[in-house]
């Protein structure tokens, strides 16, 4: 164990702000967790949590010392993963921010393939929204971000490893079921299932909507759900029609349960990006991790499911021009 202990221990308990669920990530005992914050601040000389009733809080002096915290276990894991290639794994932690569709429907996918090279390694995902992600980054308490929104940030280093795509969904019996074209305007007529206001996912589908004529005033948006598994729950009752991220709708068009519209002038398309701290290549796992999503990228396009819609021919989507083109899936076993 590289890492100082007591920061370790310090540091849980500053991320979880709770005792109990601290011991639990670091299995020891309650009380041991106490001892060893109790021994640090005595080595210290200063108070590093205010305990007031059940509440956790830390002090201007323990919100100084989780900076500093951060970034040895950063620097630690670096060393860590040097070390590796000379037969030492252990102890190896690597913390991903990830936007929520990345962290439930992509994730799972890439993860067996690191856990591979690094059998040793515990990961933590931590699922939020791009800025949630962002910030977490900047505060050292992720070492790589995933996002699905676009972000300009000059302190940060962006690059783009894939697409995905929105899909307009509805029920098998809806009328629009088995079009083979909606246009835009037509979304007027229906209550729009979408995620919540300041959502990415919100953004893309307003601004194409936009682009094809039709302002966010005109749309009958009676329910916002910010989970897209709630978004399919809900169309699938009646409740209206629905976007969602054509990476979500595998196991729901298999039960035929929704069915997905083809958009004029669609698809959605939004960008996946990986989002890291300026300086140099990350080595070890975070590393590996970014070269398997730059090779699933490369080798197969975009990161979405095959999504079957009622168009004319089978497996193929319609570009803005109208000329079909077939749909890429790279992670499609």
């Amino acid at each position: 164990m590289m890492e100082n202990f007591k920061l370790k221990v310090f540091r849980v308990v500053a991320d979880t702000m709770n005792f109990r669920r601290a011991a639990d990530e670091l299995r020891l005992t309650q009380p041991a967790v106490t001892a060893q914050i109790k021994s640090l601040e005595e080595s210290l000389g200063i108070a590093l949590f205010d305990r007031i009733g059940r509440d956790t809080k830390l002090t201007p002096a323990g919100a100084t010392l989780l900076k500093y915290a951060r970034q040895i276990e950063a620097v630690t894991n670096d060393a860590i993963a040097a070390l590796a290639p000379y037969g030492g794994q252990e102890g190896v932690d690597l913390s991903i921010g990830a936007s929520h569709t990345i962290a439930v429907y992509l994730l799972p996918k890439l993860l067996p393939q690191l856990l591979s090279e690094w059998p040793k390694l515990h990961i933590h995902v931590t699922s939020g929204s791009t800025n949630e992600v962002l910030h977490a980054l900047t505060e050292h308490q992720i070492g790589v971000g995933l996002i699905e929104a676009p972000a300009f940030r000059p302190d940060l280093k962006i690059e783009t490893f894939g697409e995905d795509e929105l899909a307009l969904i509805v029920r098998p019996d809806h009328r629009w079921a088995r079009k083979a074209m909606l246009r835009a305007a037509e979304l007027v007529q229906e209550s729009i299932l979408l995620r919540e206001m300041g959502s990415g996912m919100r953004h893309f589908v307003e601004e194409y909507l936009e682009q094809n004529g039709v302002l966010r005033q005109q749309l009958r948006t009676l329910i916002d759900i910010n989970s897209t598994e709630a978004i399919i729950s809900a169309v699938e009752a009646g409740l209206g029609v629905g976007f969602v991220p054509c990476m979500a709708l595998e196991k729901a068009l298999k039960l035929g349960s929704i069915k997905a519209v083809p958009l004029e002038n669609g698809p959605i398309h939004r960008q996946l990006s990986i989002v890291l701290l300026n300086g140099p290549e990350p080595m070890g796992p975070i590393g590996q991790l970014l070269e398997i999503l730059r090779e699933n990228s490369a080798a197969r396009g975009s990161l979405s499911e095959s999504v079957p819609t009622n168009s004319a021919k089978a497996g193929m989507m319609h570009s803005g021009n109208g000329k079909p083109r077939r749909r890429r899936d790279p992670l499609a076993e």
